[in-house]
């Protein structure tokens, strides 16, 4: 404990360095990166794998707090995640496809073209030049939207298959596609503040909480005086991310029972554990909502929590990034990475001005943050573009999740990738999710003539 005390103490230290540095010099001002990017910088050349162990800090074991700090995105990212509805008042069901639409439509057209691209590059160059296995063609989507955690669990099911280097380059992907995130993804959204405006002059404003009397609330439920209101809405966000950890936990015990240990693979190993969160904070958004409870707590305050665990998954992601993976395969993981990325871009500038509402930079860039990094990342850009919620940007982007996440950040679609390809092959695995990025195509082209 004492050591995890260092350690968080250590990240929150070097934001708070980074934040100053941002602001102290020119250069750093002028591209506006957070306080978190340039603090994980520091702490990345700091570090074992470039300045090493300072052998006098006798007191503080900076390998153990690498060490930790490695575990911190897959931590603090649950609690980003369970912030997104808190506190947020839920409109009709109607109006919430309404806005996610776009959201849904957009991502889903990253995710699906990043899987015929890694296919497409796979069939025609890294197989006949290279002779990398086939189950290359689905890095690049599972670096890109399931990030390190689900190329990590996806481990051993590329030894399984043959691809013993397929985690390696998974990785590798899912690192340049944090790099890009947070560093060139925040230069982009500034450009793109310059470029276009947001129209409008006052901030969206937050559903108003009901003020009324609190004499008909139950009398455990009042305020207590004595204890903190920060620490009140910790400890629900605390509670809803146990709740989807038990939950989650259930469903795989569940899934072991009927299947069996010695089945090759289990699904609920490969969902990720922020998507669960999403939906149980919905669904006790929901609950405090019907109950008229909800107005005991402040969005404000939710969206402070989340602030910091943001800060905390991208600081910890940066400082940890693995230089020996990169260094390895480059050329492959080069050609992989560039071709992501060029996808990313292009269905970003040529379709985005037309499926999103306007202002659509600031609508878009969300789903560009998350379809090349982490859902954290598109949180990230939407603060840089919209600082002020002058837009229901960073709604829109919260509404998207549920339809998204447990489908192919990470999810059912990303557990079944790699031994659809490897028993399909990648041929016919192209035809398959080739026809399906035309379907959603087809959809964004509906959207755009309505």
């Amino acid at each position: 404990m004492q050591q995890a005390l260092i350690t968080l103490a250590l990240a929150i230290i070097l934001v708070f360095m980074g934040n100053i540095l941002g602001k102290v010099f020119p250069v750093l001002k002028r591209f506006s990166l957070p306080g978190a990017v340039l603090g994980g910088i520091i702490a990345l050349l700091l570090g074992p794998q470039i300045a090493g162990v300072d052998e006098n800090l006798k007191d503080i074991e900076v390998g153990a707090v690498y060490e930790q700090l490695a575990d911190f995105p897959g931590i603090f990212i649950n609690l980003v995640f369970a912030c997104l509805m808190l506190g947020r008042r839920f409109d009709s069901p109607k109006e919430i496809w309404t806005r996610a639409r776009p959201q849904v439509i957009m991502g889903h057209i990253y995710a699906w073209g990043q899987y015929v691209v890694g296919l497409v590059i796979v069939l025609l160059v890294l197989v006949p030049m290279f002779d990398i296995s086939e189950l290359a063609g689905a890095v690049i989507a599972i670096g890109f939207q399931g990030g390190h955690g689900t190329a990590a669990g996806l481990g051993e099911n590329f030894s399984a298959l043959g691809f013993e280097q397929g985690e390696a380059f998974a990785m590798a992907v899912a690192t340049v596609g944090i790099l890009s995130g947070v560093i060139l993804g925040p230069i982009l959204a500034n450009i793109l503040v310059k470029r276009y405006k947001l129209g409008g002059e006052e901030p969206v404003k937050e559903n108003v909480q009901n003020k009324n009397n609190d004499a008909d609330l139950p009398q455990v439920l009042k305020p207590n005086p004595l204890t903190g209101r920060l620490t009140v809405h910790l400890g629900l966000v605390c509670l809803v991310v146990v709740a989807g950890w038990s939950v989650l936990q259930a469903f795989n015990s569940l899934e072991y029972s009927i299947r069996g240990e010695n089945a090759k693979q289990y699904i609920t190993d490969f969902i990720p554990l922020f998507s669960v969160v999403l939906v149980i904070g919905m669904a006790v958004q929901a609950i405090l909502q019907s109950l008229s409870w909800d107005r005991l707590f402040d969005r404000a305050l939710f969206e402070k929590i989340s602030s910091f665990a943001l800060d905390m998954v991208i600081f910890a992601a940066l400082a940890t990034l693995s230089l020996e993976v990169i260094s390895s395969n480059w050329q492959s993981l080069l050609i992989l990475c560039a071709a992501g990325l060029g996808w990313n871009l292009l269905v970003f500038f040529s379709l985005g001005r037309y499926i999103y509402r306007k202002p659509w930079h600031a609508y878009g860039v969300g789903d560009l943050g998350g379809g090349t990094a982490t859902t954290a990342s598109g949180i990230l850009l939407i603060k840089v573009v919209d600082p002020d919620n002058k837009t229901d940007a960073m709604d829109s982007y919260a509404d998207k999740q549920p339809f998204y996440e447990p489908i192919m950040g990470g999810g059912l679609v990303t557990a079944f990738a790699l031994p659809t390809v490897a028993t399909l092959g990648a041929g016919v695995s192209l035809a398959i999710t080739g026809t399906i990025l035309t379907a959603w195509l087809v959809l964004a082209w509906w959207t755009w003539r309505e």
